[in-house]
């Protein structure tokens, strides 16, 4: 699936990570998660790129696979970088109320 975005021209999709994919246990549906740094806009402009090249991207998977059926494609959002941000940043609140609790004892 990450060749197929690479082959991609939809500068949207640059710089994007495919982190997973998993298949259902019928076979019929791909989910497909990816990251990519930036804001929510950047995020919204990738989202709508995997849309329109929903199509494009299941033919060439079939192509790639040989495959006589065609999973249907779907894209998620992979949030787990964003919940280590602010894993990182509660993380550094709490060191910071622990020194500063500390230093008043």
């Amino acid at each position: 699936m990450a060749m197929a975005v690479l082959q991609l021209s939809d500068p949207r999709l640059n710089l994007v990570t495919i982190t997973a994919v998993k298949m259902t246990s019928d076979l019929r549906l791909a989910k497909v998660y990816w990251s990519v740094s930036g804001d929510d806009e950047r995020k919204e402009a990738v989202d709508d790129a995997f849309t329109s090249a929903r199509g494009v991207l299941r033919k060439e998977l079939g192509r790639q696979l040989g495959l006589r059926f065609v999973p249907n494609v779907q894209f998620y959002y992979d949030e787990t970088l964003d919940v280590l941000d602010e894993t990182r940043a509660l993380m550094k609140k709490v060191e910071e109320i622990d020194q500063k609790n500390r230093e008043e004892s």
